[in-house]
């Protein structure tokens, strides 16, 4: 099988991340909030769902959901965004008064992960943040809620940091960049957490992440491979049968993410029983 193809955009830099605009009247302001974002507007609510298919792990939707919406509609576009690409980092960008209260309150359970109040507040360096705290967003509340109790802050912290740089396309080296660290330090780091090496730690991101986008429907195994960093279609299958004993057909109807992370929280406590043994010793 040959290699993935950059699906989105054929010329852009992989260490920017797309920002997909959905209403032209969002574009200049998002425009403004610099790199490491690109901000795309080119592509309409009809073909969002062919985009996100092979969409880059980085991508973010910025919408306004009262955009083509009556009164009484619940916003059916963003509903409909947030059930097929649970995945996909969604920023609502609105007007925000007292009346809008419940509105907001619905769209972030709905899993909404950045509300942006438009206004004179609205500056690019608050429009950067919102971008920042948004990136990889599902993707770290999935991993936060699925680790063992047993995992230290630490611990939770790196492992934070380690799947913003999955999502990135980053291996150990980069996560060592991103603490700040050397990669002996990180090495000596995860020891002391009682984590696995970065090498292995990376690779685990790696298959959580693919796991996380094989869960949203109207993803394909080919998207998902793409968007996490996976060679071809068929690197990912056979990594999945190797972390995981399975086929990538059982895994998803098994459920990808609860799957894996069980298996995760698994090698996480031998390496904590390991670190253990080693402290006895």
């Amino acid at each position: 099988m040959t290699a993935l193809a950059a699906p989105l955009f054929p010329s852009f830099p992989a260490n920017l991340r797309p920002v997909l605009v959905m209403e032209p009247a969002l574009l200049p302001l998002f425009s403004a909030a610099g790199e490491p974002f690109r901000v795309m507007g080119d592509v309409a609510w009809s073909e969002l769902d062919a985009a996100l298919r092979r969409a880059p792990a980085t991508t973010v939707v910025v919408v306004d959901p009262y955009a083509g919406t009556h009164p009484g509609d619940c916003f059916p576009r963003v509903r409909t965004l947030l059930r097929s690409f649970p995945s996909v980092p969604v920023v609502a960008a609105l007007q925000i008064r007292p009346e809008m209260t419940g509105d907001v309150a619905m769209l972030l359970e709905w899993g909404v992960s950045e509300v942006v109040a438009l206004g004179p507040e609205s500056t690019p360096r608050a429009l950067s943040a919102r971008l920042r705290l948004a990136h990889a967003r599902p993707f770290k509340r999935a991993l936060e809620r699925s680790l063992s109790t047993y995992v230290s802050l630490e611990a939770r912290q790196m492992l934070m940091a380690a799947a913003e740089v999955a999502a990135e396309g980053g291996l150990a080296p980069e996560l060592a960049a991103r603490l700040g660290v050397t990669p002996r330090t990180l090495t000596v780091r995860c020891a002391r957490a009682d984590l696995p090496a970065p090498r292995q730690v990376q690779a685990w991101m790696r298959m959580l992440l693919a796991c996380v986008l094989l869960d949203d429907p109207g993803r394909t195994v080919y998207g998902a491979a793409y968007a996490s960093g996976y060679q071809t279609e068929r690197s990912l299958r056979r990594a999945i049968t190797a972390f995981l004993g399975m086929d990538s057909t059982t895994l998803r109807k098994a459920g990808a993410f609860a799957t894996a992370a069980e298996a995760f929280n698994a090698t996480l406590r031998d390496a904590r029983e390991a670190a253990r043994e080693r402290r006895d010793r």
